[in-house]
């Protein structure tokens, strides 16, 4: 019997076919089949950490000590608060810091020291003061001004002027002494939150720039620093304040300005730990004051 024509051709040409595709797998490499993309699946962005913020300079020398104040009243009564401080109060602290060789030194001098290792005297003391009463203009900065004594005033910028609760210094106040030099004009945000880490990402933002938009428009020159409501802060309020261009930032963490980790977490006392303080900076084993 006779095998199909077709049958016994693709019989005979079968091991020719083997040899081809061996042959071919030999000289052409085989190629997976290309991904088909998905457009339905957003694609996975990797994750970024965050910048490292700035150390300050390494084995700085000295503890140079940061005081904040608030508001000044005539005298105490019953309706004082704990950060409240009357002029002979103010005069009595200023005497007795000068009277153990305390020298006054610019937010400009710890600037450079903290970032660029500048010598600062051994007994440096930067004062700073917070929220913008109009109590600093009438009962402290004649003291100032008598004695020469710089610093820097922290203003909430959305109250410039307000004469609710506690009255404010207004922008022609600023102005003075932003011009006269003495005290640097500084920013304490737009609304002074009671915790800036707890807003979102974009109040943080509006709270920094906003205020820092504000006083180099109403008081000209750039705005270079920064303290944090109530000293409460995160590394994410760090990193703001950073963005924002801001040059230094100050917390109330109660320690040596040397001991921060950035210059946008630069440790202050409290003006009721003015003795804490002083002791702090010649006892460097000795734990940190709080409030």
């Amino acid at each position: 019997m006779k095998s199909a024509p077709g049958r016994d051709s693709g019989v005979l040409r079968l091991p020719w076919l083997v040899g081809a595709v061996l042959l071919a797998g030999c000289t052409r490499p085989v190629h997976s089949p290309p991904a088909v993309s998905r457009p339905d699946v957003p694609r996975k962005e990797p994750r970024r950490a965050a910048p490292t913020l700035p150390d300050v300079t390494p084995d700085l020398k000295g503890r140079t000590i940061v005081l904040t104040y608030h508001d000044f009243v005539p005298h105490r009564n019953a309706s004082s608060l704990w950060f409240d401080c009357t002029p002979d109060e103010f005069r009595d602290q200023l005497d007795w810091l000068e009277g153990q060789g305390a020298v006054f030194v610019t937010v400009d001098d710890l600037y450079r020291h903290l970032t660029e290792a500048r010598t600062i005297d051994k007994n440096a003391v930067l004062l700073t003061f917070a929220d913008n009463y109009l109590g600093f203009y009438r009962f402290a900065l004649p003291e100032l001004r008598k004695r020469k004594i710089p610093a820097v005033m922290f203003v909430h910028t959305g109250f410039v002027g307000g004469r609710t609760g506690r009255p404010k210094m207004d922008w022609r106040q600023l102005q003075e002494l932003s011009d006269e030099g003495l005290v640097v004009v500084a920013s304490q945000t737009v609304t002074h939150p009671a915790d800036l880490s707890k807003l979102d990402d974009a109040g943080l933002k509006r709270e920094l720039t906003a205020s820092k938009a504000q006083l180099e428009t109403k008081l000209g020159g750039t705005s270079r620093y920064l303290a944090y409501p109530n000293g409460k802060f995160d590394e994410r309020c760090a990193h703001a304040a950073r963005s924002a261009g801001y040059a230094m930032a100050f917390t109330e963490e109660q320690r040596p300005s040397e001991t921060a980790k950035s210059v946008w977490t630069v440790p202050r006392y409290v003006h009721t730990k003015w003795k804490a303080a002083w002791e702090d900076k010649w006892a460097p084993n000795r734990p940190s004051s709080s409030r």
